[in-house]
């Protein structure tokens, strides 16, 4: 457990010294007075907050949602009660915070340590969570890209042209998800790559639960999970939007449908971004490429929408989109420790370490 925590402090680390360093370019760039960063966070309406913290509220739920409908693809709802399955489920939020999200391993060792599924059958849950989110995601940019881009006005702000940009990484992530779920369904090829696997003498051994793991990623993958829980995705998605659409609205901006649509579209775009990013839950790059999006796309039609107030309304929609979240699943972490760290967690992490180097899983075959 303690390289574990280590990784979440080097992540704490990582993305302090980021926001240190883009606080620092920021009040440099922007200055002091009426124009300065501290004047335009002054300047916003935090009334705002409680509904703020209500969309995100909404997020967790629709993501809780998701979470309990994998456990039940896996055979794993009937062995945690709703309430330990929250408790796991929210103070693993706190996970995202490791460098490439490396301790989020951890989830499926919790899950483990508390309904006795294998290690292979419950990592595609993690998986599918960011695929599914992103899925309903691209493709409702895609639609926005194809049917609305003249309302989106991408352009171009100090070099970087944002429409360009925004269909590279929409078009080709369609590609590589879509791609992806129709690849996993195709049987004959996974078991001829994992029969040649278990020829090899050095992964041998892994053979049983790469086994057992595309045989999850198959069943969770298949189109009547994807369909019902893309939907669900859909409503993550437009619950951060609408998150970004009040952070807006509180510096002044009116809501309208134009609004709306620029709101929406760049917090896909970024959310993106920050995931390929690998740095710790995306610090610092959602708020880099927020600002820009806002400079390239709205600050040509909206005189309100000067570079502090672009650098304001992304860090405010950074905490709330990225940070809150990982903050109350400290909370509930510290609060239900002892419920959520049993006597067979230490067990069950020893017994992921030692699958690492090679030894079988107990119970893979079982489940």
């Amino acid at each position: 457990m303690k390289k574990y925590r280590n990784r979440l402090l080097s992540g704490v680390f990582i993305a302090t010294a980021i926001y240190i360093v883009y606080l620092f370019l920021a009040d440099s760039q922007l200055g002091d007075g009426d124009n300065s960063l501290r004047a335009a966070l002054g300047a916003f309406n935090w009334s705002l907050l409680p509904w703020l913290v209500f969309t995100q509220c909404l997020v967790i739920l629709f993501r809780f949602i998701e979470w309990q409908y994998y456990l039940g693809v896996i055979g794993a709802r009937s062995r945690i009660s709703v309430s330990d399955s929250f408790v796991l489920f929210v103070s693993c939020f706190v996970l995202v915070i490791s460098p490439g999200k490396a301790a989020e391993v951890l989830k499926s060792v919790l899950l483990k340590a508390k309904t006795g599924i294998a290690f292979a059958r419950s990592v595609p849950i993690v998986l599918a969570e960011r695929i599914i989110d992103g899925l309903a995601v691209i493709i409702l940019m895609s639609l926005a890209l194809v049917l609305a881009s003249d309302l989106l006005s991408l352009g171009v702000y100090e070099g970087v042209d944002y429409g360009a940009l925004s269909r590279v990484i929409t078009f080709s992530s369609l590609a590589v998800i879509l791609g992806g779920l129709v690849v996993v369904q195709i049987r004959p090829l996974a078991y001829a790559v994992l029969g040649f696997i278990s020829r090899l003498p050095l992964l041998r051994r892994a053979s049983a639960p790469l086994t057992t793991f595309y045989e999850s990623s198959r069943e969770i993958f298949q189109l009547r999970h994807v369909l019902p829980m893309t939907v669900v995705g859909t409503g993550v998605y437009f619950a951060s939007a609408l998150c970004f659409i009040l952070v807006l609205h509180g510096f002044g901006l009116e809501i309208s449908w134009t609004m709306a649509m620029h709101a929406t579209f760049i917090v896909g775009v970024t959310s993106a971004i920050g995931a390929l990013s690998f740095v710790p839950n995306g610090a610092g790059i959602t708020e880099i490429s927020t600002t820009g999006m806002l400079l390239a796309m709205v600050a040509p039609h909206e005189p309100l929408m000067t570079p502090a107030v672009a650098a304001a309304a992304s860090l405010i929609q950074g905490f709330f989109h990225k940070w809150l979240r990982v903050f109350i699943g400290l909370f509930v972490a510290v609060l239900f420790r002892r419920r959520l760290l049993d006597d067979n967690v230490s067990a069950t992490l020893n017994e992921y370490e030692r699958l690492r180097y090679g030894e079988p899983e107990a119970g893979t075959s079982a489940v």
